[in-house]
């Protein structure tokens, strides 16, 4: 026959759940935190992203003023005064036209072709004087709270002849 020891520890089903709520009360701001860093991640990748875009509206900017140095005309021929848009591979301004969105296409960004993004891009020229163009390249976009949110990037170009 079995005999019964008395002295066998072990948990209790109170004991279980108990340990079980603790550890539950414990998860639950890990689980907040980590939601937080993904909404905090999603906002810096946008940034980063508006940042780069409005980057390249200004070089592209200055390399239709160097194409016209290199050509022999005038350093703002082709760049008025006003507002237009640009795409990677621009060699003029192009009308702003309603500002589209820009595609995602195989990791460039451009008007034609590709899955469409949240990013817009406006190029503004304004003429300073004969020899110096103002350039602000300003991208907008609507975060996932539907706030609107623009970042700018503003360079001057000059004629060095």
């Amino acid at each position: 026959m079995f005999r019964k020891n008395n002295n066998e520890k072990g948990f209790t089903l109170v004991e279980t759940l108990v340990s079980l709520v603790i550890l539950s009360v414990a998860l639950i701001p890990i689980l907040n935190l980590s939601s937080g860093v993904t909404k905090t991640s999603a906002i810096v990748r946008d940034n980063l992203i508006a940042a780069g875009l409005a980057q390249e509206g200004v070089e592209v900017v200055r390399a239709i003023r160097d194409t016209n140095w290199f050509n022999t005309r005038e350093f703002d021929s082709g760049l008025d005064a006003g507002a237009y848009q640009v795409q990677w591979d621009s060699t003029s301004l192009l009308s702003l036209g309603g500002n589209p969105v820009l595609n995602l296409n195989n990791g460039i960004y451009t008007y034609s072709g590709g899955t469409p993004t949240k990013f817009r891009r406006t190029i503004t020229l304004t003429k300073i004087n004969a020899g110096e163009l103002k350039v602000v390249s300003t991208v907008a976009w609507s975060t996932q709270s539907s706030a609107s949110k623009s970042l700018g990037a503003e360079s001057h170009l000059f004629n060095w002849k």
